[in-house]
Protein backbone atom coordinates (compact mmCIF):
# COMPACT_ATOMS: atom_id res chain seq x y z
CA UNK A 1 0.00 0.00 0.00
CA UNK A 2 2.82 2.30 0.51
CA UNK A 3 3.70 2.04 -3.15
CA UNK A 4 0.25 3.06 -4.29
CA UNK A 5 0.11 5.81 -1.72
CA UNK A 6 3.42 7.26 -2.82
CA UNK A 7 2.35 7.01 -6.45
CA UNK A 8 -0.89 8.83 -5.61
CA UNK A 9 1.00 11.52 -3.67
CA UNK A 10 3.48 11.87 -6.52
CA UNK A 11 0.69 12.25 -9.04
CA UNK A 12 -1.11 14.90 -6.93
CA UNK A 13 2.16 16.77 -6.40
CA UNK A 14 2.92 16.64 -10.13
CA UNK A 15 -0.52 18.01 -10.94
CA UNK A 16 -0.11 20.76 -8.37
CA UNK A 17 3.29 21.58 -9.81
CA UNK A 18 1.78 21.80 -13.29
CA UNK A 19 -1.03 24.02 -12.03
CA UNK A 20 1.44 26.24 -10.21
CA UNK A 21 3.67 26.38 -13.29
CA UNK A 22 0.68 27.38 -15.45
CA UNK A 23 -0.29 30.07 -12.95
CA UNK A 24 3.27 31.40 -12.86
CA UNK A 25 3.47 31.46 -16.64
CA UNK A 26 0.12 33.26 -16.82
CA UNK A 27 1.26 35.79 -14.18
CA UNK A 28 4.50 36.37 -16.13
CA UNK A 29 2.49 36.93 -19.32
CA UNK A 30 0.20 39.41 -17.55
CA UNK A 31 3.23 41.12 -15.99
CA UNK A 32 4.71 41.55 -19.48
CA UNK A 33 1.46 43.00 -20.80
CA UNK A 34 1.27 45.38 -17.85
CA UNK A 35 4.86 46.48 -18.42
CA UNK A 36 4.13 47.11 -22.09
CA UNK A 37 1.00 49.12 -21.21
CA UNK A 38 2.91 51.16 -18.61
CA UNK A 39 5.75 51.77 -21.04
CA UNK A 40 3.43 53.07 -23.75
CA UNK A 41 1.67 55.41 -21.30
CA UNK A 42 4.82 56.66 -19.66
CA UNK A 43 6.64 56.68 -23.00
CA UNK A 44 4.23 59.27 -24.38
CA UNK A 45 4.54 61.32 -21.22
CA UNK A 46 8.32 61.00 -21.29
CA UNK A 47 8.39 62.05 -24.93
CA UNK A 48 6.29 65.14 -24.16
CA UNK A 49 8.52 66.09 -21.22
CA UNK A 50 11.63 65.67 -23.40
CA UNK A 51 10.10 67.96 -26.04
CA UNK A 52 9.40 70.60 -23.36
CA UNK A 53 12.96 70.35 -22.04
CA UNK A 54 14.31 70.65 -25.58
CA UNK A 55 12.27 73.80 -26.16
CA UNK A 56 13.54 75.27 -22.90
CA UNK A 57 17.16 74.49 -23.79
CA UNK A 58 16.98 75.77 -27.40
CA UNK A 59 18.05 79.39 -26.62
CA UNK A 60 21.02 78.16 -24.59
CA UNK A 61 22.00 75.74 -27.32
CA UNK A 62 21.78 78.46 -29.96
CA UNK A 63 23.92 80.76 -27.87
CA UNK A 64 26.50 78.01 -27.39
CA UNK A 65 26.47 77.24 -31.11
CA UNK A 66 26.90 80.94 -31.98
CA UNK A 67 29.76 81.30 -29.50
CA UNK A 68 31.47 78.21 -30.84
CA UNK A 69 31.02 79.30 -34.46
CA UNK A 70 32.39 82.77 -33.64
CA UNK A 71 35.37 81.13 -31.97
CA UNK A 72 35.93 78.87 -34.97
CA UNK A 73 35.66 81.81 -37.38
CA UNK A 74 38.14 83.77 -35.30
CA UNK A 75 40.56 80.85 -35.27
CA UNK A 76 40.14 80.44 -39.02
CA UNK A 77 40.82 84.13 -39.68
CA UNK A 78 43.91 84.05 -37.45
CA UNK A 79 45.15 80.97 -39.29
CA UNK A 80 44.41 82.63 -42.65
CA UNK A 81 46.33 85.76 -41.60
CA UNK A 82 49.26 83.62 -40.47
CA UNK A 83 49.29 81.79 -43.78
CA UNK A 84 49.16 85.10 -45.68
CA UNK A 85 52.10 86.33 -43.62
CA UNK A 86 54.04 83.14 -44.37
CA UNK A 87 53.34 83.51 -48.09
CA UNK A 88 54.58 87.09 -47.98
CA UNK A 89 57.69 86.17 -46.02
CA UNK A 90 58.63 83.03 -47.87
CA UNK A 91 57.41 83.68 -51.39
CA UNK A 92 56.83 87.34 -52.17
CA UNK A 93 59.86 88.83 -50.39
CA UNK A 94 62.32 86.62 -52.26
CA UNK A 95 60.61 87.63 -55.50
CA UNK A 96 61.50 91.27 -54.75
CA UNK A 97 65.13 90.32 -55.27
CA UNK A 98 64.39 88.65 -58.60
CA UNK A 99 63.45 92.09 -59.95
CA UNK A 100 60.80 91.26 -62.50
CA UNK A 101 59.60 94.01 -64.83
CA UNK A 102 55.95 94.95 -64.74
CA UNK A 103 53.81 95.58 -67.80
CA UNK A 104 53.86 99.31 -67.06
CA UNK A 105 57.67 99.29 -66.94
CA UNK A 106 57.82 97.62 -70.34
CA UNK A 107 55.31 100.06 -71.84
CA UNK A 108 57.28 103.06 -70.52
CA UNK A 109 60.52 101.66 -71.88
CA UNK A 110 58.91 100.98 -75.26
CA UNK A 111 57.69 104.60 -75.48
CA UNK A 112 61.14 105.86 -74.54
CA UNK A 113 62.75 103.67 -77.22
CA UNK A 114 60.30 105.03 -79.82
CA UNK A 115 61.12 108.63 -78.77
CA UNK A 116 64.85 107.98 -78.89
CA UNK A 117 64.54 106.26 -82.28
CA UNK A 118 62.70 109.30 -83.62
CA UNK A 119 65.39 111.64 -82.28
CA UNK A 120 68.18 109.48 -83.74
CA UNK A 121 66.39 109.39 -87.08
CA UNK A 122 65.92 113.15 -87.14
CA UNK A 123 69.55 113.72 -86.13
CA UNK A 124 70.75 111.30 -88.79
CA UNK A 125 68.78 113.08 -91.47
CA UNK A 126 70.19 116.41 -90.27
CA UNK A 127 66.82 118.10 -89.93
CA UNK A 128 66.89 118.74 -86.21
CA UNK A 129 69.38 119.90 -83.68
CA UNK A 130 70.10 117.67 -80.71
CA UNK A 131 67.93 118.54 -77.77
CA UNK A 132 69.90 118.55 -74.58
CA UNK A 133 67.82 118.55 -71.43
CA UNK A 134 69.53 119.49 -68.21
CA UNK A 135 69.46 116.60 -65.74
CA UNK A 136 69.21 118.82 -62.67
CA UNK A 137 66.00 120.47 -63.75
CA UNK A 138 63.44 120.28 -60.87
CA UNK A 139 60.51 119.29 -63.10
CA UNK A 140 62.53 116.56 -64.79
CA UNK A 141 63.84 115.35 -61.45
CA UNK A 142 60.40 115.09 -59.83
CA UNK A 143 59.01 113.34 -62.91
CA UNK A 144 61.97 110.97 -63.06
CA UNK A 145 61.83 109.95 -59.40
CA UNK A 146 58.35 108.37 -59.45
CA UNK A 147 59.20 106.55 -62.65
CA UNK A 148 62.43 105.30 -61.07
CA UNK A 149 60.60 104.23 -57.93
CA UNK A 150 57.96 102.38 -59.93
CA UNK A 151 60.41 100.69 -62.25
CA UNK A 152 62.24 97.71 -60.89
CA UNK A 153 65.96 98.10 -60.07
CA UNK A 154 66.95 95.58 -62.72
CA UNK A 155 65.38 97.66 -65.45
CA UNK A 156 66.78 100.86 -63.96
CA UNK A 157 70.29 99.38 -63.80
CA UNK A 158 70.01 97.99 -67.33
CA UNK A 159 68.96 101.36 -68.80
Amino acid sequence: MSKTLTALVDRVSNEQLLVKARESARKLWLCGLGAYSLATKSGAQTFDSLVREGQAITPKARQQIEEKSAELLNNASVTFQRSEQLVKERFLRPLDFVLLATRRDIEQLSLRVIQLSAEVHSLASGKAKPIVKPLNKPAAKSAAKPAANQASPMIGSAA
